[in-house]
């Protein structure tokens, strides 16, 4: 009897124990969302700081990967917080994935956006 409830409760520590995996997806790009191109041929900006922002989502919707570029993107304009002839260049994503729960898999995404911001002097 004392075997069969030490198995039991071994067995139940091993189902209910939360397991958490993460995996860092790989997916930096370098984009330019808005499609507007900056021509730099000149000596004619300067460099103002470097802005980053992480944006965490549940994933309790299933968000597409351009809801999560687009909101991730939309955070760092905030962060940003551009006057005047400030433009934000050199755009980067990247994106990690956890996954925690044995019975029920609950995912987390949390995309790294960051960029540079310059600001025209001519």
């Amino acid at each position: 009897m004392k075997k069969l409830l030490i198995a039991a409760v071994a067995v139940c520590a091993v189902l209910l124990s939360s397991c958490s995996t993460g995996r860092y997806l790989g997916h930096t790009s370098n984009v330019n969302m808005n499609q507007t191109q900056v021509v730099l041929s000149n000596a004619n900006f300067k460099v103002v700081k470097q802005v980053q922002k992480i944006v965490i989502f549940e994933q309790k919707y299933n968000f597409s990967k351009m809801q999560l570029k687009e909101s991730a993107y939309a955070a760092l304009v905030r962060e940003a917080n551009l006057q005047g002839s400030q433009a934000i260049i050199n755009v980067t994503f990247e994106e990690v994935q956890r996954v925690s729960g044995a019975m029920v898999p609950k995912t987390q995404s949390a995309v790294l956006v960051q960029g540079t911001v310059i600001e025209f002097t001519k």
